[in-house]
């Protein structure tokens, strides 16, 4: 059975959105993915959920549901980063059926239920999240490349980025939405100086998933997806960013005595790293941040009406 459509968001009447919910652009993908999966195909494919950032459609077959991505071009490198980390690691993450790399094609296979808010609750789930991440990070270290589209962020050019895009919001047109003012424009310039300093000492830089999401991670496994959001910069941002989940989804802070176990877990696989972790704590909005910003030169002026409120928060959080 294949789930119910998500409905639109407010970006439903931009470009992106209304080129995926086209007939055209459908045919033109069942006629591919048809070609993929042949007569496993069993009945009418779903359009799950189109955002600006990707869309995904989900077919039925008799091997079970089977799920098509497409990226806006900011993220469009992502299914041949599936296709890199499954050949790496393929029982962390979904494993691709079919990848088109010129168009950021990925057809994958469905993996069963993700995480639920009961098990991001449970602190030994969490450990076991913490440590499937702590492995696939360290099965991929140093074999990969960078990828066309991927950021590159050292922990030491994080002010400076941070800098770069306030001072460009800064200098927009009072009636975008994506203008800040003075009064956040120095807030964002303190901050960047804060991250010089906290920073400076770092210097390690590999695949940083950024969207260790909760919702992003089967259960069975567990088995990791969604890396649209990725870049190259330290990778112990991912930890964070599953800790961040773990927090907006519980609504409350972790315990400091659950939050030491984790980091616990996770440096078992990493060495007596400790203070870089902590420090790294900082990157989380940063990587949020650059990650997003990719996506502007892609948007058409009613999708940036419409999201402008998500980069304008991590740019807050970023330098709260």
């Amino acid at each position: 059975m294949l789930p119910a459509a998500r409905p639109l968001g407010p970006d439903a009447d931009g470009q992106w959105v209304r080129r995926w919910l086209s007939p055209e652009w459908n045919r033109m993908v069942d006629a591919w993915v048809a070609e993929q999966l042949g007569a496993r195909i069993i009945g009418a494919p779903v359009t799950y959920r189109a955002r600006l950032w990707s869309v995904t459609r989900c077919y039925p077959t008799t091997d079970g549901p089977v799920w098509f991505k497409e990226n806006n071009p900011g993220h469009r490198f992502e299914a041949e980063l599936v296709a890199a980390l499954a050949k790496l690691a393929p029982d962390a993450v979904i494993r691709p059926l079919a990848v088109d790399r010129e168009r950021g094609w990925l057809l994958a296979p469905d993996h069963g239920p993700t995480l639920t808010r009961a098990d991001i609750a449970d602190q030994a789930t969490r450990c076991r999240v913490v440590r499937a991440l702590a492995r696939l990070q360290r099965a991929v270290h140093g074999r990969l490349e960078v990828l066309p589209g991927m950021v590159t962020m050292t922990p030491g050019e994080a002010g400076d980025r941070v800098r770069a895009i306030a001072r460009d919001w800064a200098r927009l047109p009072h009636a975008h939405p994506l203008w800040i003012g003075a009064g956040e424009l120095r807030r964002a310039e303190a901050a960047a100086d804060v991250l010089d300093r906290r920073l400076a000492h770092l210097s390690d830089v590999d695949l940083e998933l950024n969207d260790v999401y909760a919702a992003n991670i089967f259960a069975a496994g567990p088995r990791f997806f969604d890396f649209g959001n990725a870049i190259w910069g330290h990778p112990f941002v991912s930890l964070h960013s599953f800790l961040a989940s773990v927090v907006e989804w519980t609504g409350a802070p972790l315990r400091e005595a659950d939050r030491e176990e984790l980091y616990d877990v996770y440096l078992a696989h990493w060495g007596d790293l400790r203070a870089d972790l902590v420090a790294t704590e900082a990157l989380e909005r940063v990587h949020r941040l650059v990650s997003w910003v990719r996506l502007i030169p892609h948007a058409d002026p009613v999708e940036i009406r419409a999201r402008a409120e998500i980069p304008l928060k991590y740019l807050a959080e970023a330098t709260g």
